[in-house]
């Protein structure tokens, strides 16, 4: 009896059910990068450099970043996205600085509502959330990625 050879070619419904898991995994929102609207504006690799503590003022003014608890998909899609490397490693880079006396990492958040609580009160302050987030005012995007 001849073998029957299974097609090899991905099926338009396989497709789009990876499509649907890459989405969900990110929350399927784009990333919105926010902060106190007394925050000058940033392009994404100023963005990176505040996150490094390699740049502590922007046009004068001194900028402190948040992040969300190690764990966090919003954290995750933030590192992939706009940090272009893993926490592990972010989070190993900020070890050796701290050790050396060169800094503290950015500081943490459990939800994004105390996030958010943080960023409406503190002038300068940058963090992220998901584009579906209510800002309700107090709060100004500054960065967006899908």
């Amino acid at each position: 009896m001849p073998s029957r050879r299974r097609n090899t070619v991905p099926s338009l419904r396989g497709i789009c059910a990876a499509a649907a898991f890459v989405a969900s995994a990110h929350g399927g929102a784009s990333l919105l990068v926010v902060a106190n609207p007394d925050t000058p504006p940033l392009d994404a690799d100023t963005l990176q450099k505040v996150y490094l503590g390699k740049v502590v003022e922007v046009d004068g003014r001194p900028v402190t970043p948040v992040n969300l608890a190690k764990g966090s998909k919003l954290r995750q899609a933030f590192m992939e996205q706009y940090m272009t490397e893993d926490d592990e490693k972010f989070v190993a880079y900020w070890t050796v600085r701290r050790y050396i006396g060169k800094g503290t990492p950015p500081r943490e958040f459990a939800t994004v509502e105390q996030q958010l609580q943080f960023l409406r009160s503190t002038p300068g302050a940058i963090g992220y959330v998901d584009d579906s987030t209510d800002l309700h005012g107090g709060l100004r995007p500054i960065l967006r990625k899908p």
